[in-house]
Formats: structure tokens, sequence, C-alpha cells
């Protein structure tokens, strides 16, 4: 099927080029329908974390089995994202978006409707299938969404919904769950992404695809170096940030002395500051300055924030400092990365971003796992050094980045 419904050439979905950016308003619009639909699909991923009690008792299973409808969530996510965002390269992107939040609406319905763990758990597969999806366009979409100058702004707009899911979309339903039923939750999901599919059908501009590339040749764009990089050090700064903040719960408890009854409002805090993270990442590569300083830069905050963290100890306040240091500093690196995987591969830019995704979801995986290791083995300091250990592996890897590829 040809992207805009009339019949095109077979190498049209390969060059034709982008759509213009529609008038500045009704793009930003766009945007922001875009953004709301990102914090739908965040939340949607990570909802059953606050519900796992509900749900297991709805579903007569244990909490650590509904924790799977998460994690192999993720994993679907990023094993299928390149193969189905290659299959999907002739879509039109607005088109495939729509149908992506469509599966989004029915998916969350049919998850309140489920009766029982194995209806539960297809339905959370399902969706995960498309999720991938979503991650490998969504950034692509938002800047052909707006001029060319303003792209990096746009990419940091989006990313934010991940953040505002974290500080607002989680809790808001972890709390309707608590008061009505985990169900209500979800079809409060279900709602939300009818109304990020309304406003996006409403506003999102044709779309013609463009750069898509065959799954064969996926292992060809991995030549170019920095995209190379770039996965690798998505794939090892994730796991140190997934190995660490999986189990902050118990280092805010036992090596800090943090109250329970605050960590939950310190853990809204480090999403607040991922959000402020978010924008001053776009503010800050808008303005021109090398790409692989920024990368090294973020990673070194990131680390330094960790290794600060577990030297403050008891002392609450300067660990509450470098706790938020940390989430401003780690959220603005998919910003960063995004970016950097753009300006490596521009035109292949969904395909480079699939292979992102990719190393992204199965790295958050592999880090919860790290953590759990190091829990078990020594406690919740040796998260905190495993996390930091990963961090100057990335680091490391970061300073192969190539200058003169990060150029716009």
């Amino acid at each position: 099927m040809a992207p805009t419904g009339q019949q095109q050439p077979p190498q049209s979905a390969a060059t034709a080029p982008a759509a213009p950016p529609p008038a500045s308003a009704r793009g930003w619009l766009a945007v922001l329908a875009v953004t709301f639909g990102v914090f739908t699909v965040t939340a949607t991923e990570t909802m059953p974390i606050g519900l796992l009690p509900q749900m297991a008792a709805g579903s007569r299973v244990s909490e650590g089995t509904v924790g799977l409808t998460v994690t192999l969530y993720g994993l679907f996510a990023g094993v299928l994202a390149p193969v189905l965002t290659a299959a999907t390269r002739r879509l039109d992107r607005g088109r495939l978006l729509l149908l992506i939040l469509a599966v989004f609406v029915a998916g969350n319905a049919a998850t309140a409707m489920a009766t029982n763990y194995l209806w539960l758990m297809l339905v959370r597969l399902l969706v995960g299938c498309i999720h991938g999806v979503l991650w490998a366009i969504v950034a692509s979409v938002a800047v052909r969404l707006v001029p060319p100058a303003r792209s990096v702004r746009a990419t940091a707009v989006v990313f934010s919904g991940i953040s505002l899911a974290t500080v607002l979309g989680v809790p808001l339903g972890t709390m309707v769950g608590q008061w009505l039923d985990w169900r209500a939750a979800f079809w409060a999901l279900a709602a939300c992404s009818a109304v990020a599919l309304t406003a996006t059908a409403l506003l999102m501009p044709p779309m013609p695809p463009h750069g898509g590339v065959h799954l064969s040749e996926l292992p060809r764009l991995l030549r170019a170096g920095n995209l190379r990089t770039a996965v690798a050090v998505t794939a090892t700064v994730v796991i140190g940030h997934y190995a660490a903040y999986t189990y902050i719960t118990p280092f805010l408890l036992r090596n800090v002395g943090i109250p329970s009854d605050l960590v939950g409002v310190l853990l809204l805090g480090f999403g607040a500051a991922g959000v402020v993270g978010n924008f001053l990442a776009g503010a800050v590569i808008g303005r021109g300055p090398a790409l692989r300083t920024v990368v090294l830069g973020l990673i070194a905050g990131t680390g330094a924030a960790m290794a600060l963290l577990l030297a403050a100890g008891g002392w609450r306040p300067a660990a509450i400092v470098f706790l938020l240091g940390w989430g401003l500093a780690y959220s603005a690196l998919p910003v960063a990365l995004q970016t950097l995987v753009f300006r490596s591969v521009p035109r292949a830019r969904e395909a480079a971003t699939s292979l992102y995704v990719l190393s992204f979801n199965v790295s958050i995986s592999l880090g919860a796992l790290c953590g759990s290791l190091a829990l078990d083995h020594s406690g919740s300091s040796l998260v905190m050094v495993t996390g930091l250990g990963f961090c100057a592996a990335a680091f490391l890897i970061a300073t192969r980045l190539r200058p003169e590829r990060t150029a716009r």
C-alpha cells in the first residue's frame, strides 16, 4: 500500500522528501499531541509497577509473576522494534502513529477486562510488540512537525512525556487503582489513549515515509562509526542506570536513612528533575555545542551524582541534592543520544532509531538483573557501585565518538 493511498513508484518510500513543516502554531500543537501520546504509552508500560498487589490478587498469581508483564513487555518492544519498523517503512508516518495509538486504546481496554493471567499477559505482549515501533518513529515525526532550527527542542518536548509519566502518570494511576480498582487505572489509560489518538488525528499533517530500509540492511547501518558507538554507549549507561535506580528504594532506606514515607516524594522529585533535564538538554544542544561534549558531560554528571550519593552516606540534605542531580543528568541523555543517532545516519533516521530502541529496552532488563545480583550478593551499596562502574565504562566508550560526525 502506498503511504498516501495513491500508487507510487517502488522506490518512493526511500526517496520521498520530508513533508514541509506546517504552520508554526499547528506544528507545535501536533508536537504536544504526540507528547501526550508518549506520556500515555509510557504510563501503559510501567503502570503495573504501582499496582502489583492488586493485579496479583485479581489474577491469582504472585506479584513477581505480574511483574513479568512489565519485563517481557519491554523485551518484546525492544527486540521487535527493528523488525516492525522495517516492515512498516512504506506507511505514512502519521497514519502509522494513529494505528499505534489505536492499539493502545484497545490494549488498555482489553487489559482492564482481563479475567485471568493468561489473558492479561497475552494482551500486554501484543501491545508491547507495537510499543517499540512508536519509539522508533516518534522523534523523527516530531522533528518533521517544526522548522529544522527547532528540531532538538521538539525532541526534548516529546521526550518530556516519559518523565511526566513517571512524575504524574504512574502515581496517579496507582492512586486510582488503590481507591477504586486496578482495572479502573487501565480504563483511564484507555481514555487517555483515545484523547491522544483524536488529537493526533486532527493535527497530524500527511507525512510520507522517507529513508526506510529493509531489515536485511540494518547491520550495514552499524558501519557508521558514531551510530555503533551511540548504541554501545546507550546499552552501557542504561544498564548502569537501571542497575542502581531499580533498587534505589532500599539504598535510600538503608544507606541514607530516608524515612519510608518520604521515599515516594523523593522519587517524584527525581522524575521532576528529569523533566527539567529534558528541556535543558534541548536548550543546550539547540545552541550548537559539540554533541560529543554534551554526551560526555551528561554521562560524567550521571556517574558523579551516583558517586556523590554513595559518598554522602547518612547526610540526608546532600544525598537528596545528589539524587536530584542524577535525575536531571540522566534524563537529559536520551535527548542527546537520540540527536546523535539522527546525525550519525541522517538518511535512515527511523531505522537507526530502531537499533537505539533495541539497545535501550534490552538494557533496562539487563540493568535490573545486574542490580538484583549485586543486591543479593552484597547489599544496596554494591548496587550503586555497579551503576557507577557501568557509567565509567560508558564514558570511556563515548570518547570514541568522532566530533566531525556530530556536526549538523
